[in-house]
This record gives C-alpha cells, structure tokens and sequence, in this order.
C-alpha cells in the first residue's frame, strides 16, 4: 500500500488533508454537527471568547424565545389565563423591548423567568399550543431551563449548552480538526455552509475544492410547508435541493462522495410516533414503522440520482454516535480515494451506534 502511494498513484498528501463540504436547509443541523466534532477531536475546542459568545447566544435565544411565546399567547388571547400578576407584568414588560437591556437586567429577571415558565396559564398554553416551531427556532425549552446559570457573571457553558445553542450560519463557517484513529493522521478541513436560498448559490465555489459533500435533513419537519415554496413540503424542497447538488458535482472531473445525514432522528421517531398518518397513508391503513420511514425518505433522495449516496440516520446531538459516524464516513471516503487510484480496499461492514440506513 505504501509502495503504492509512494509510486504517485495517491499522494500522502491526499491523504492526510481532507476537504469536506456539510450542506443543507437551515436548521438541519449541519452547525450542531460541526461543534460536536470539534468536542470531539479538539483538546481544547473552544477559546474563551467563543464561550462567551455561547453564552450570548443562549440568553438571546431566551430573549427571542420568551418575546414568540409573547405573542402567540397574544394572538389567542391567552395572556389573560397567566395566574401570577408578577408573570402577567413580565410579559408586559419593556425589559423585552431590546436585547442588551434584557442582558443587563438578566440577574433581576431570571427568577422572575422561572416563575413565568412554570406559571400554571403558560404550562396549559404550551400543552395545548405546540411551540415546536419556537423551539427548533430559539431552543426555548433548554436555554430557559439553564436560565439562573445564564443570569451569573461568572458561568461558563457545558458542552450540551454549546451544541444547543441556536444561530443562522451565514456564509461558510471553516472547522480544521485532526483525527488520530488512522494512520497517517488525517486533518479534516470541514466547512459548514448556509442553507438559506441566497447561501446556497455560493455551495459550488466550495464543491469543487472538496473530496465529500455531507447532505442534512432536519427529518421532523417532515410535516411542514417550505419556507421558500409554501407549494411544496419540507422534505420535498430538501430533495430538490439534493437532486441539484448531485447533479452540480456529477461532472467533476475529482469525483466527490456524497453523503446524506437524515438528521433530528430523535425529534422524528417522537414525532412520528403522535402524526404517524400524516407522513405517509399506508394501503392498509396501518402505522408506518420508523426503518419504513427512513427507507421511504431515502428512495425519494435516490430517485434519479446516478452516484452511490451513503445514508445515514443521525442525531447531532448524541455525541457519541457523532463519533462513531464520522469514523465510518472517514473510511468510506478513503476506499474512495483508493478506488479512483486503482486500489481495492475492502473492509468488513461495521454495525454503528447511527446504522448506515440502506442496511435498514
């Protein structure tokens, strides 16, 4: 193998520099995805000033979360039912007006959030009002919970308030990790890219320099419109989208490997399981199972694509399974590599914690 690689049929170069390309719609989690990675495979993954702007973002997500809740409580006419008069004011109050005086005052109104989140009007509220758009938005439900930790000067965010802290991804954001469970050591320059419709017009300049592209699919929100075509779903836009993308890189002359994450599967089975019939009516009438799901998503991705796709189903925020797919991805990648050099590499099929979802 060495001679091989020494004879100039694949570079050692080639080999230890490896360029990845993470797309998707917004919120898929192609973010999440990154910071679990540099968990993961970085001594010290994050520096003092990106704690800090962690941290921000989880008081903003509040802040946003809290001024939503606001008004669709509003909207239904639901901010009367709110029993403490304390609460009540609180959601009357100017201290949500603008971010940085809402930051300031963080120390006086964080118990005062406490009480407003457990107030019996807004637990009746959320039970019978989904707020699972303001969620996925804001992250609402955990970053109040750490809401007291938030309040204190001195607090430093966990690894979990890391990966759940929300923010859009503008432009292409570039994570270098190295991984030391091969040899030679491989260091990964992995670039997260916007999924908004005017990001994605910026994929192909990154497409051409990678040896992967890594597709997301935020799998529960199977049952919503697009936000950029209110004529087709959720899903339906992310095979679109998909279809483009592989066709976009099908003509490289450096063939690239494709491969689709069907992301939020805890969300999913969740999901599935309350609105089972509103992701696909079966013949019988019966319920669909979750490997019946996942198979059915995966044809639709597929379907017309002439590239082999490597699919799997994941959760971002199972750190472990993170770790263990991404091992499997790496050695898909370099079989790649030595199949277009001419070498066979074969290696018994692997069961991971995320299994590759066409073995369903």
């Amino acid at each position: 193998y060495q001679r091989r690689v020494r004879g100039g049929c694949l570079t050692t170069k080639e080999l230890q520099h490896l360029n990845v390309a993470l797309a998707g719609l917004a919120r898929s989690g192609k973010t999440t995805l990154t910071k679990q990675l540099r968990l993961i495979h970085l001594d010290n993954p994050f520096n003092s000033m990106e704690l800090d702007n962690f941290k921000t973002i989880l008081q903003h997500n509040v802040w946003e979360g809290i001024k939503e809740l606001r008004k669709e409580m509003k909207k239904k006419g639901a901010l009367k039912n709110i029993e403490c008069e304390e609460s009540k004011e609180l959601m009357r109050t100017s201290s949500l007006s603008e971010f940085p005086k809402f930051q300031s005052m963080l120390p006086e109104l964080a118990p005062k959030f406490v009480l407003l989140w457990n107030d019996k009007g807004v637990r009746t509220f959320i039970a019978e009002n989904s707020i699972e758009e303001i969620d996925r938005d804001t992250q609402l439900t955990y970053a109040i919970s750490r809401i007291e930790d938030l309040a204190r000067p001195e607090f430093i965010p966990t690894q979990m308030d890391i990966v759940r802290a929300r923010q859009r991804t503008i432009g292409r954001t570039k994570v270098q990790f190295e991984t030391s469970f091969t040899n030679p050591h491989i260091m990964w320059n992995l670039f997260d890219l916007g999924g908004q419709g005017v990001e994605r017009k910026k994929w192909i300049e990154v497409f051409r320099d990678v040896k992967a592209v890594i597709f997301c699919v935020s799998l529960d929100e199977f049952d919503r419109q697009s936000e950029e075509n209110t004529e087709m779903s959720y899903l339906e836009h992310a095979v679109e989208v998909f279809h483009k993308l592989a066709t976009s890189v099908a003509d490289f002359e450096d063939p690239v490997t494709l491969f689709l994450f069907l992301n939020k599967s805890d969300l999913f089975k969740t999901k599935l399981a309350k609105f089972n019939r509103t992701f696909r009516k079966t013949p019988d009438d019966r319920k669909i199972s979750y490997k019946e799901a996942i198979k059915f998503i995966i044809r639709m991705f597929k379907q017309n694509v002439s590239a082999k796709v490597n699919c799997y189903d994941t959760c971002a925020l199972n750190k472990g399974q993170i770790a263990e797919v991404f091992d499997d991805v790496l050695k898909t990648i370099t079989e790649a590599r030595l199949s277009k050099a001419g070498l066979v590499a074969t290696r018994p099929v692997k069961s991971v914690v995320a299994t590759p979802s066409e073995n369903l």
